[in-house]
């Protein structure tokens, strides 16, 4: 990904060395990661596998167009319950398949946060210091389940680009905040 050219002015800027070592992304990087990881990883895994995984990402990918959308209407919230419906399917296809045919590994930096928060519980205890078997496990997450109900959001509260999670304090005058 390293290798890939940057395009635009704010759409895919120069990746990190190391991809899967980054903290705290913003929605910009995972959509860059959804706009370059498809014609990187092609070809990498065997037919099949590289299949699901490519279906797997243009389903993630086309969600994710539908969902920042700065105006919806009818046909664009029922096309993007469909892609809703296409995007968990190919995501407990991917993790039902894919995901049950390959080993993964936690990164060294998992653990050593396991480590050491092990020797922190029980400082005398020799705890298991290898890399251990990491499952698949973003179907169990309530992030994954609250995604249907992005759609009924926006019909009640309009896109997602017009609110704000900044604290603002009462006292501030009105000429000072920024929208």
């Amino acid at each position: 990904m390293r290798a890939m050219p940057t395009w635009g002015r704010d759409k895919i800027r120069r990746f990190w060395h190391d991809a899967s070592t980054r903290k705290k992304l913003a929605a910009r990087d995972y959509e860059a990661y959804l706009i370059v990881i498809m014609p990187v990883i092609d070809g990498l895994l065997p037919l099949d596998d590289n299949q699901t995984i490519q279906d797997m990402l243009f389903e993630l990918a086309n969600w994710h167009a539908l969902a920042k959308l700065r105006m919806h209407h009818d046909v664009t919230l029922e096309n993007m319950e469909h892609a809703t419906k296409h995007m968990y399917e190919a995501i407990k296809t991917f993790a039902s398949t894919t995901c049950q045919q390959h080993e993964a590994m936690e990164l060294p930096s998992e653990m050593e946060v396991r480590t050491r928060r092990a020797k922190r519980k029980n400082p005398d205890d020799p705890s298991d210091t290898g890399r251990r078997m990491v499952e698949y496990n973003v179907i169990n997450t309530f992030k994954f389940h609250s995604l249907g109900d992005h759609t009924e959001y926006i019909r009640r509260s309009g896109p997602t680009d017009n609110t704000t999670t900044q604290i603002v304090s009462p006292s501030a005058n009105a000429a000072n905040l920024k929208y």
